[in-house]
């Protein structure tokens, strides 16, 4: 297949639903900028470049955007996949951990401000009009899952600020994606749910989602609790409370 114009970023990778949408866009054709604290372990192909950065600090961020300035191509798509999630006891013996306040700045600066600044760092790069910028966020981002409060508060963030620049940048012509993945069989969600997909199919939608400019990446059941959270909210707070 041809080479397609237009760039490919990609946070988070090395693995999961991050290292999917890298080979469904080498597939499709797109050089793709591959990121992650480790890349180790992604296999060398052509049309591919590979990025070692921890994006919870900015000079993870800067290396970014000094590699896309490189590479001298404009951005046609940014990611934002990266995540983690912690389980967090605001009441249990575990709170006075003097690494609890680490963990937390951390999981918020991956999750939340990391996107908001990459999207600052990259925006001069991108297609005008023409280019996509994807912010992976989470069912939780619409009732919160008790046992993780600031991965709930920080996808929930996530989700505002997407809406939020959708409309800043329509006037520009770039097209934002909300992708809300249900269960996805990754290394987060090992041992938690069943009637998982892969994520194989998560990037797909993702990726068919860029294609046709849609607003949300929701395949399966994430569309159908969507649907449900807006005329049953409390239902939908309770089962995922209870997940």
């Amino acid at each position: 297949m041809p080479k397609q114009n237009g760039l490919i970023v990609i946070t988070g990778a090395s693995r999961g639903i991050g290292l999917a949408l890298v080979t469904r866009y080498l597939e499709a054709g797109f050089p793709v900028l591959a990121i992650a604290r480790d890349v180790a372990s992604v296999q060398p192909r052509d049309n591919l470049t590979t990025l070692d950065a921890d994006l919870a600090g900015r000079a993870g961020i800067t290396r970014v955007a000094e590699r896309v300035a490189v590479l001298g191509l404009p951005v046609a798509v940014l990611i934002n996949n990266a995540g983690v999630q912690n389980t967090i006891d605001f009441i249990g013996p575990d709170i006075g951990n003097p690494e609890y306040p680490d963990r937390i700045r951390d999981e918020i600066a991956l999750n939340l401000t990391a996107p908001i600044l990459l999207a600052v760092s990259l925006l001069p790069f991108m297609l005008r009009p023409g280019s996509t910028i994807v912010n992976v966020t989470s069912l939780v981002s619409r009732q919160p899952k008790p046992s993780a409060p600031v991965y709930s508060a920080s996808k929930a963030g996530l989700a505002s600020f997407t809406q939020a620049l959708r409309v800043q940048l329509r006037s520009e012509g770039i097209h934002l994606v909300e992708a809300v993945p249900p269960l996805v069989d990754t290394d987060m969600t090992a041992g938690r749910g069943s009637g998982k997909i892969s994520p194989e199919a998560m990037a797909e939608a993702i990726f068919m989602s860029v294609k046709n400019r849609k607003k949300t990446a929701a395949p399966g059941l994430s569309r159908r609790v969507l649907i449900i959270n807006r005329v049953l909210p409390e239902l939908v707070r309770k089962i995922l409370a209870r997940n």
